[in-house]
């Protein structure tokens, strides 16, 4: 028996590296076969429908992302800085005495003027008469609602005040019923009468006020100079709803609405 054993000893001695060799190509062998039917398996599993497939993950929990949005849109939508307004950081407030007692004015300068009224200015071309000459024709005028004056007018002719041309003529030429004038600044083309006169706004007046001097300014218009705080001021334009007036200092215009309708 010993013998048997030490034969054994002697033979591994001798060929231990090749029986190793022997263990490592038959592992190797048996790698390679498990391979390749865990690729056949996987092919397999892979060329099943999606709905077959068996799902081995649990459903993941939906995550509470409520405070997180609230910070994004707080970030992405901040409140707007209002730098006007009641508050008194940016913008001091202007305390007067009027009258012996303290106001307090949040406003001062042509942005705290408030409109009034409004009221429209005319230009009127009325037919008067006939003179005693055929074909000559007295007529009233007024513009900007202003004083009224007489003018002599014929046919085709352009008169004095160049506001109209006579281009036609209703009834007896030494006492026609109607006139057909050209306006001058529109081209338009109307029928007057003795009775039936042409009226066409032609500017407008205003009456503001200044609350920080109890100041009421009244029929004004347009390239009239107004006074606040000292400072000079020029009416620019003057429309059925608001005012614009330019300082004379450094040409800023501002803006003021008329609250009413026209």
């Amino acid at each position: 028996m010993q013998a048997v054993i030490q034969a054994i000893l002697q033979f591994l001695k001798k060929h231990y590296e090749k029986i190793i060799l022997c263990v490592v190509l038959l592992g190797l062998a048996a790698a390679a076969v498990w391979m390749g039917a865990k690729i056949t398996a996987v092919k397999a599993e892979m060329n099943q429908p999606v709905s077959e497939i068996p799902s081995r993950a649990k459903p993941l929990v939906p995550l509470d992302l409520s405070a997180d949005l609230l910070a994004l849109a707080e970030v992405t939508n901040p409140p707007p800085v209002v730098l006007s307004g009641a508050h008194n950081l940016f913008n001091p407030v202007t305390w007067r005495r009027i009258n012996g007692e303290l106001h307090k004015f949040l406003k001062t300068g042509p942005d705290a003027l408030s409109v009034i009224k409004i009221d429209p200015l005319y230009t009127v071309i009325a037919f008067d008469h006939a003179s005693g000459n055929g074909g000559v024709y007295i007529m009233s005028l007024q513009t900007h609602s202003g004083k009224r004056t007489t003018e002599y007018a014929e046919k085709d002719a352009k008169p004095k005040s160049g506001l109209y041309i006579i281009r036609g003529i209703k009834g007896a030429l030494n006492d026609p019923t109607d006139l057909q004038l050209e306006i001058q600044a529109t081209q338009e083309n109307v029928w007057i009468s003795k009775t039936n006169s042409y009226k066409q706004v032609d500017g407008y007046t205003v009456d503001i006020k200044y609350d920080p001097e109890s100041l009421n300014l009244l029929k004004k218009r347009v390239d009239d100079t107004i006074k606040l705080d000292d400072e000079q001021y020029k009416i620019v334009e003057i429309t059925n709803n608001l005012i614009r007036v330019q300082s004379v200092s450094n040409n800023k215009k501002t803006t003021i609405k008329w609250n009413e309708s026209p």
